[in-house]
């Protein structure tokens, strides 16, 4: 509002400077300069007009992104869904787009590619919160942020796990609804038993197979927590030098041996938990492709 009125102050203020130089003009050169004058100074007021509408478009885009921004961010933490890892940056912009709604941007396209957390059956919810933890754990890790666990198995595979458990889930609450609904009201039948019995069966294997999954994931976390705490061991090897000084001071040679084999001792460790995990999220991979 403030910048509107500042730049009509200045046309009207650029207006009078241009009437005033014109009568000059007049009086000094006559009708000719006079018309230069005005002429000059239509293309400066065009000029100016150009430059206010290109700046307050350039304010009203950088408002818009920064209002945007913000509500991408409110989505990103209110709303609780899962995402197809394959979405591409733009497409997982445009699922975050359809929960602001004075965009109305449409989530029909990608209905099939997102999972709403929400909707999902208290059982279904409470698998899928078991392996998030198992992930988040992993890429929280020390062991993973100095590189030593295999980049495939947690950059690539893990949200692909996520995802692929997040469908089973969604199919699975909506077969479990879908019993709800035969059965209630009814009287179950010896007919109606002998359809419904083998595809709750179906439903069972399918909820144990999914149970598998984010238990195998979870024991994947704690392999990964195991190389973490081995890790954590040998970095306090570093500071065996001042108990190895100390010992030297005392004579100790039996207890400078100690602590080296110990140190050995630890390395071997730490390689041995790093090579487990490594190990685990290979099994992870092949389950997946099996």
């Amino acid at each position: 509002m403030a910048k509107g009125c500042l730049y009509a102050l200045l046309s009207v203020a650029f207006s009078a400077a241009v009437l005033v130089t014109c009568l000059a003009m007049y009086l000094v050169a006559g009708p000719v300069g006079a018309v230069f004058t005005v002429l000059a100074g239509l293309v400066g007021l065009c000029g100016f007009v150009v430059a206010q509408d290109s700046v307050r478009r350039r304010s009203l885009a950088a408002e818009e992104a920064r209002r945007l921004a913000q509500e991408r961010d409110h989505v990103r933490r209110t709303v609780d869904f899962v995402a197809d890892p394959g979405l591409s940056e733009e497409q997982r912009l445009a699922v975050i787009d359809s929960f602001v709604p004075r965009l109305r941007v449409s989530r029909a396209p990608y209905r099939d590619r997102v999972v709403l957390v929400p909707e999902l059956s208290p059982a279904a919810r409470a698998l899928l919160e078991r392996a998030r933890r198992a992930v988040m754990s992993v890429y929280t890790s020390q062991v993973m942020r100095q590189r030593l666990l295999d980049g495939l198995a947690n950059e690539v595979l893990l949200p692909r796990q996520i995802w692929e458990i997040a469908m089973l889930l969604r199919v699975q609450t909506h077969l479990h609804e879908e019993q709800d609904r035969a059965v209630r009201g009814v009287v179950v039948t010896p007919e109606l038993r002998a359809v419904l019995e083998p595809q709750q069966e179906a439903l069972r294997r399918s909820v144990a197979a999914v149970t598998g999954r984010v238990e195998q994931l979870e024991r994947y976390a704690r392999r990964v927590q195991e190389a973490d705490a081995a890790l954590r061991a040998r970095e306090a090897l570093d500071n065996n030098d001042k108990y190895r000084a100390l010992l030297a001071h005392t004579d100790d040679a039996e207890g400078m041996r100690a602590l080296e084999d110990h140190g050995v001792a630890l390395e071997e460790t730490l390689a041995r938990s790093v090579r487990v995990a490594i190990e685990a999220g290979h099994t992870l991979s092949l389950d997946r492709t099996a």
